[in-house]
């Protein structure tokens, strides 16, 4: 069975939030009007469940990273990218751990061929894991800064 952890409204079955850090470090992207990522540039309607959080990491800055909590024998993560955005961060660069273990990155330089924003891209996939309680932590961090 498949079942969706939402940025905003978290496990589709259990209700688990993922967590976000640093504290007052994110921004509820569907919902922030100064943002540059914001629902006037973003078609909401393509967005899972009409949401996604935001954050600029800058070398120097705390990582930001995002922790989710399942259980399961794989992971799928698909993110909103800003691609090519006036006057913003469109360098994607993020890594991805389960249980404690990095597994991969996932980078996405900004394609002025491509459209400003990219939908239900897919960044991550891990199969082949026992099934039990696991945990995944995306972290935004590096030489760069990085949306």
């Amino acid at each position: 069975m498949n079942r969706t952890v939402d940025d905003q409204n978290g496990d589709s079955v259990t209700g688990a939030m993922p967590s976000y850090l640093p504290d007052g470090g994110w921004a509820q992207g569907s919902q922030c009007m100064t943002c540059n990522i914001h629902p006037g540039l973003v078609d909401v309607s393509q967005a899972i469940e009409q949401t996604w959080h935001d954050s600029t990491y800058h070398p120097g800055q705390p990582d930001r990273v995002i922790t989710v909590s399942f259980t399961g024998t794989a992971v799928y993560v698909y993110n909103l990218i800003a691609n090519n955005v006036q006057y913003t961060t469109t360098l994607t660069n993020l890594s991805f751990s389960i249980d404690g273990t990095y597994i991969q990155q996932f980078t996405h330089a900004p394609d002025s061929n491509e459209a400003q924003i990219l939908y239900s891209v897919a960044v991550f996939s891990h199969t082949g894991l026992s099934n039990q309680p696991h945990t995944l932590e995306i972290r935004a961090n590096g030489p760069s800064a990085s949306l």
